[in-house]
């Protein structure tokens, strides 16, 4: 890990555009946050010699996170740049029934947030709160996008959908884990795009 002063600025960009910050706010943002470069197919750590709870920042790359269910690994979602992935922390719940994991699918470039951090401008700068709940609008649209993915009954509309819904990561994904992400097999996934290409062709 490295100190992440040029590398935050992509950060920082981000956030300015939905919410402006002011400048005491970004300067400690930049001495709190730190640079991790992830090799591909790398698994990111889960960063507990840390001592706190941390979220992620794509600068650069591609990232899948994914859980483990009796020793099958199922894809959950895809995240690229200018995008956030982490726990999200529930009060009520303290342990998850499946703890998510993250594997980077191309060399990645992150920037780590300790949520000590975030929970001291939270309490510290009250406009931090409206960026926090346009961060989560964001999220929950996401989320939801992929529940209502999840329920699309046909498989070739699954991937019509996924397709249509992530044009800038559609041709970055593995195919394996495109099938698992829209529950399919791998052979009903390339049959899909078979089809899909030959009509294209006319």
């Amino acid at each position: 890990m490295t100190d992440a002063y040029n590398e935050g600025d992509a950060l920082i960009r981000y956030l300015n555009e939905l919410q402006p910050l002011r400048k005491e706010i970004i300067d400690r943002g930049k001495k709190e946050t730190f640079k991790y470069a992830v090799p591909k197919n790398e698994v990111l750590p889960n960063l507990s010699h840390l001592n706190g709870y941390y979220l992620f920042f794509i600068v650069k790359g591609l990232v899948r996170a994914f859980i483990l269910d009796e020793g099958k690994d199922i894809t959950a979602w895809f995240i690229d740049e200018n995008h956030s992935i982490g726990q999200i922390r529930n009060p009520g719940i303290l342990v998850p029934t499946y703890r998510e994991q993250y594997q980077a699918l191309e060399d990645s470039e992150l920037l780590i947030l300790p949520y000590h951090f975030i929970d001291d401008v939270y309490e510290q700068f009250p406009e931090t709160n409206i960026l926090a709940r346009k961060l989560l609008a964001i999220h929950y649209h996401m989320s939801q996008e992929r529940s209502i993915l999840s329920r699309i009954p046909s498989a070739e509309m699954r991937y019509k959908q996924f397709k249509s819904g992530h044009p800038a990561i559609k041709s970055r994904v593995p195919l394996k884990f495109l099938a698992s992400y829209l529950g399919m097999r791998i052979e009903t996934l390339s049959r899909v795009r078979k089809k899909e290409k030959l009509q294209a062709n006319g």
